[in-house]
Parts: structure tokens; C-alpha cells; sequence
């Protein structure tokens, strides 16, 4: 048998960095690679509420937190130093309610960036020499990475930035015998999308009609496609994106009638 289908846990004493793990998706990622065995560095601007990070410890796996900002030039060097195996470059976010782009101020171009693209590469750049061979990154995107978002312009353009950095280091680092690959969730709960306040009761029962798997999605969702993506189960995948969403990305903006069938022009529109 393949030593990648061999049961057990599936980052034994591997060394991780997870961005902006102290809650949401980032603390499911952070639970998930832990119980798997590895010893995880948290790095994020806040102390983190330890039971956010409650896991089995069974397999030997261990938490550690740093408090510090991604987007400060100083915090690379200081994360190179953890010599990781794993890097998730998960801190991203569109900062604030929709603008037009043609009414938005041009300094906020230059916060998008740092926050959704910038400091990843920082890092990145920072890690990549002292990665070794069968090492892993994941840069966590979004769906708008691949589709349109009003409102939101900017924050999309370097989301897309984003996947296509991974695309290219992918190929460019498979030699190094490293992989680079991102997840693009849609409809997952989390701290920036809290859909439990979002979408009003009467509503809860179209997630069926949103999203072809119903939804929404849960942290744990996208911390499974990570586990994944950073272990030795995905040895021979690279540049590649893996969207967890529910299938609204393939649905492409078709949705499910109440009535049975589907439509491209939701009547409510």
C-alpha cells in the first residue's frame, strides 16, 4: 500500500504557519492541522480565545501563538525564522461595505492590496528558502477571485492576483519539489460573513435554491481542503485552485426554482 493512503495522522511533526488563524476559517485550519500532529504558529493581531483552538491531541500535535501584523514588513523575517514545511497565507478580507469603484479613494487601493495580496508575497519570499522539499502553501482566495463582485472592484482585482501568483509559483517551485495551491470558499460561515445574521429566518430554507449543495458551508469545510492540500495526499497537485463553495462557482449564477428546474434571471431581481 501507498504510504499516502497508509491511516493515521496526516502531518506527523510537521512545522505550520497559519495567517490569521485566530478565528474563523483560519482557527478551523489551525484545529484541523494540530490533530493531524503538526505544531502549528498562529500569527495573528489579536491574543486568540484558546477555545477556538480546542483539539484532540493525540497524534502529538501542538498550537503556538504570535501576535503580530501580517501587513508589517518586519513580520516575515520574523516568520521565516519558524522554518515551516506548511505556509497558509489566509489574512485577507474587502474592508469595508461596496463602493463604486469610480467613487472610492485611492489610498484604499493601496490597504486592499496589503491585506488581500501584498503581505503574501512578503511572506511567501520570506519562507520559500528555508522550505523544504515536499513543503506546501495555500493561499486561502475567494470566489470573487473568478467571478465578478460590485462594489468591491479592487478587492476582486487582487484576489484574482492572487490565484494567478499561485498558478505560476506552482510550476515555477515544482522543481523545489514544492507545492502552491489555493482554496476559493463561497457561502461559508465566518467571522466576515456571518450569514446566521445576514439572511433573515423566512429565508433560511432557500439555501437549496443559492447553492446546489444547500449551505451554508461551515470554517470546517475549508480547513478538510486544506488538510488536504497540505499533506502528502495531494504529493502530485499544484497550481491548481480547489473551490469550496457548495457549487455556486460551477453553477455559474444559475439557481434552482422553488418550483422545480432552473433559471439564469431570478425573478426577484
Amino acid at each position: 500500500m501507498s504510504a499516502v493512503f497508509t491511516p493515521g495522522a496526516l502531518l506527523p511533526g510537521r512545522r505550520a504557519i497559519v495567517t490569521g488563524g485566530g478565528r474563523g476559517i483560519g482557527a478551523a485550519i489551525t484545529r484541523a492541522f494540530a490533530a493531524h500532529g503538526a505544531h502549528v504558529l498562529v500569527v495573528d493581531t489579536v491574543d486568540v480565545d484558546q477555545r477556538a483552538h480546542e483539539f484532540d491531541s493525540a497524534a502529538g500535535g501542538s498550537i503556538e501563538h504570535l501576535v503580530a501584523d501580517v501587513c508589517d514588513g518586519a513580520t516575515a523575517g520574523r516568520l521565516a525564522q519558524w522554518r515551516p514545511e506548511i505556509l497558509v497565507n489566509n489574512v485577507g478580507h474587502f474592508l469595508r461595505p461596496p463602493v463604486r469603484f469610480a467613487d472610492e479613494a485611492p489610498a484604499m487601493w493601496t490597504q486592499l492590496g496589503d491585506v488581500n495580496f501584498e503581505h503574501v508575497l512578503r511572506l511567501t519570499h520570506a519562507v520559500l528558502p528555508v522550505m523544504p522539499r515536499g513543503g506546501s502553501i495555500v493561499n486561502v482566495t475567494t470566489v470573487e477571485a473568478h467571478r465578478a463582485i460590485p462594489g468591491h472592484t479592487v478587492y476582486s482585482a487582487y484576489k484574482a492576483a492572487l490565484m494567478q501568483f499561485t498558478r505560476s509559483l506552482g510550476v515555477e517551485e515544482g522543481h523545489n519539489g514544492i507545492r502552491v495551491n489555493a482554496i476559493a470558499p463561497d457561502l461559508v460561515e465566518s467571522v466576515q460573513v456571518p450569514y446566521r445574521d445576514l439572511v433573515a429566518d423566512e429565508d433560511w430554507a432557500k439555501w437549496p435554491y443559492w447553492a446546489p449543495l444547500g449551505g451554508p458551508g461551515a470554517p470546517d469545510d475549508v480547513a478538510g481542503a486544506a488538510l488536504y492540500l497540505a499533506s502528502d495526499l495531494s504529493r502530485y497537485v499544484t497550481g491548481t485552485t480547489v473551490h469550496v463553495d457548495g457549487g455556486s462557482h460551477a453553477a455559474g449564477g444559475w439557481f434552482r426554482r422553488g418550483s422545480g428546474g432552473w433559471t439564469n434571471r431570478p425573478a426577484d431581481a
